[in-house]
């Protein structure tokens, strides 16, 4: 069972009460706790385990309890937990036993966003099923570099800030990552906004598929507040077919369409095209360098310094939000250049024997296709690229199986590890060795191997015997693969 939260009443933040968050560690829930903090709130959080983000919270006068308990509630406490904290959470229970409110991390993000305590003047939304941790931190330094000093909420550390959330100086601006996984980006109406790109991704939530996934973002569209705006990605497929339906419609739409395109794939004479990127080509070990144009105007050169083609389409979408602010490009173009990328997004995370050390959240087969192609671009032939993949959920791997499956064209040795279960119960039929099996069967790839240990330390010291300089060994997955290749000696 998960969370229900309050339906009696609308979150409001009051200074004179505390706020107490059921797993305050979490990237999500750590990042709305530290804006809390920074403006003042009297802020507590629970959480099984410690890490940077809870050590930062008690730095700055937060109370912080390692493990759940209903004695960690304050009294006349407002609470706020995630869709995963079961009804059954000794925190939840004692809240609801004291008559306590408890509200959902997003709707403690709109009061943020939106409310009398904390709002802000013009808001932007970023959503889509992948990119929108990395457009979300790109927004936040293109914005910071023209001078507005945004209010930033990403789902991941942001190199230039050091935190995943930054309160604004002035609040007159917000650029919040809007998460689609549970239904909660109904709850949002930013001013602006994007849709990155639409596709099949928390079967757990989407039992009904593209067409439940899809009629979500209809709805979040028809509610949004006259006049916004809304850049679409208009290379996905999906995402165009959604607003041609809208444009179907009569042509006119509540809010104002803005089209984005990757790359030379239009004419330039299709309607309300406005945002395009023309000659992209390789600059850098993966990086790549294109042109920006506002119709038929181009506005500069734009240099992503993070690996893979698909960053500079979020580097032209970051770029849109400042131009519609009417930020000028320069400043702009030269933050994303200097932009390293978020954390576990093609993070290097150190180096060993020569080889480069690379994690990424990659976990749906679209981003794993993406990444390795970063990987092996990045690599530029000097060396052998080694991928491990530990699959997360198994209600994600068994409804996109087949794609996983063909997911890992260029890795020289590919490694395996069992599913990442995030609380699922086990799926017959469907875990690692199965689909290692599956993998091997495929014949796509020239060395797979398997490793049902939890035992990181096991792995890296395989790892560590097949390493030469220039190879690149990644880690991709949600869950915690994302401790494997940290820590290592050079």
């Amino acid at each position: 069972m998960t969370l229900s939260t309050d339906s009696r009443s609308t979150l409001k933040l009051d200074k004179n009460r505390p706020i107490h968050f059921v797993g305050v560690g979490g990237i999500g829930m750590s990042g709305l706790a530290r804006l809390l903090v920074d403006s003042g709130f009297t802020v507590s959080g629970s959480d099984l385990g410690e890490n940077p983000n809870t050590f930062y919270l008690a730095s700055k006068g937060a109370r912080i309890f390692r493990g759940h308990d209903a004695a960690n509630v304050p009294e006349d406490a407002i609470v706020v937990a995630t869709t995963a904290v079961s009804e059954e959470n000794p925190e939840i229970r004692r809240a609801r036993e004291c008559n306590m409110p408890v509200f959902h991390r997003s709707d403690l993000l709109c009061e943020i966003l939106h409310g009398e305590a904390m709002g802000h003047e013009t808001t932007i939304g970023v959503s889509g099923s992948h990119g929108k941790t990395s457009v979300t931190g790109m927004a936040g330094v293109v914005l910071t570099a023209g001078g507005v000093a945004p209010t930033i909420i990403a789902g991941g550390r942001i190199p230039e800030f050091e935190s995943n959330a930054v309160l604004g100086k002035d609040r007159k601006v917000a650029v919040a990552e809007l998460d689609e996984s549970d239904g909660t980006l109904l709850r949002y109406t930013p001013t602006h906004s994007v849709i990155l790109n639409l596709e099949l991704d928390h079967p757990d939530h989407y039992g009904g598929g593209m067409a439940q996934l899809e009629d979500t973002f209809r709805q979040y569209l028809r509610q949004l507040p006259a006049g916004s705006k809304v850049l679409f990605n208009v290379s996905c497929p999906n995402t165009k077919a959604i607003l041609d339906e809208f444009l179907g419609e009569g042509g006119h739409p509540g809010f104002e369409p803005v089209l984005l395109a990757p790359g030379d794939i239009f004419s330039g004479h299709e309607p309300y095209l406005t945002y395009n990127l023309k000659n992209a080509r390789d600059y850098d070990r993966g990086c790549y360098l294109g042109y920006v144009y506002r119709k038929d105007r181009m506005l500069g050169e734009l240099i992503m310094a993070v690996p893979g083609r698909h960053q500079l389409f979020n580097g032209l979408v970051a770029i849109a939000f400042g131009d519609m602010l009417d930020l000028p490009f320069e400043p702009m173009a030269e933050a994303l250049q200097n932009f390293q990328g978020m954390g576990r997004r093609f993070e290097i995370v150190g180096t060993c024997q020569g080889a480069t050390l690379v994690d990424d959240y990659a976990h749906h087969p679209t981003e794993v296709q993406a990444t390795v192609k970063a990987a092996v671009e990045y690599q530029e032939g000097m060396g052998h690229l080694t991928a491990i993949f530990q699959p997360h959920r198994y209600t994600r791997l068994k409804a996109l199986w087949n794609e996983f499956v063909n997911a890992f064209e260029g890795t020289d040795v590919l490694y395996l590890t069992d599913v990442y279960a995030a609380g699922e119960q086990p799926i017959e039929g469907v875990d690692g060795r199965a689909f290692y099996e599956a993998v091997v069967a495929s014949g796509k790839y020239p060395e797979v191997r398997y490793f049902p240990d939890t035992d990181w330390g096991k792995l890296r010291d395989k790892l560590r015997s097949g390493l030469s300089p220039g190879d690149v060994v990644l880690s991709m997955g949600a869950g915690n693969i994302t401790q494997l290749l940290r820590g290592w000696p050079a």
